[in-house]
C-alpha cells in the first residue's frame, strides 16, 4: 500500500467512526438492531469498512463450500459467521494466506469460524 492510498484509508475510517459518534445512544441502538448486532459491534465494524467480511465467501471457496447454498440453508449461521469475520483480528493474514493458495491448509489457526466451517465441510461430504 503507497501513502496515499494510507491517507485515503485513515480518513475515510476516521469519517466513518466520526459519523458514528455524531449519532447519540438511540440512533446507535435503532442502527444495531436494523443490522442485527448489539451496540458494541459498531464500533469494529466501522473500524473495519466496507470491505470487512469479505474473506468469508473466498474462504468458504478454498474450501470448496457454497455460500450461497449454505446461506438458503443455514441463513442465521451465515449471519453470525459473516459479523465474527467482519470483526475479525486476523483478516490479514486470511487474505495472505488466501492470496498465496493456502488457507485451506492454515485457517484453522487463525480463524474464529474454524469450527463452523469445519462442521460444515464435514455435513458437505456426508451429503454427497
Amino acid at each position: 500500500m503507497d501513502l496515499g492510498s494510507a491517507i485515503r484509508r485513515w480518513k475515510a475510517n476516521w469519517m466513518r467512526m466520526h459519523e458514528l459518534d455524531s449519532l447519540d445512544h438511540d440512533q446507535r441502538e435503532a442502527m444495531a438492531r436494523d443490522i442485527g448486532v448489539s451496540p458494541d459491534m459498531l464500533p469494529i465494524l466501522a473500524a473495519r469498512g466496507p470491505e470487512a467480511g469479505q474473506e468469508l465467501p473466498r474462504l468458504m471457496k478454498a474450501l470448496s463450500l457454497d455460500a450461497d447454498h449454505i446461506r438458503h440453508i443455514h441463513a442465521a449461521l451465515m449471519r453470525d459467521m459473516s459479523l465474527t469475520c467482519s470483526g475479525c483480528t486476523a483478516a490479514v493474514r486470511c487474505r495472505d494466506d488466501l492470496a498465496q493458495g493456502q488457507a485451506e491448509s492454515h485457517y484453522g489457526e487463525y480463524c474464529p469460524n474454524a469450527e463452523a466451517l469445519q462442521e460444515l465441510q464435514g455435513k458437505s461430504a456426508s451429503s454427497v
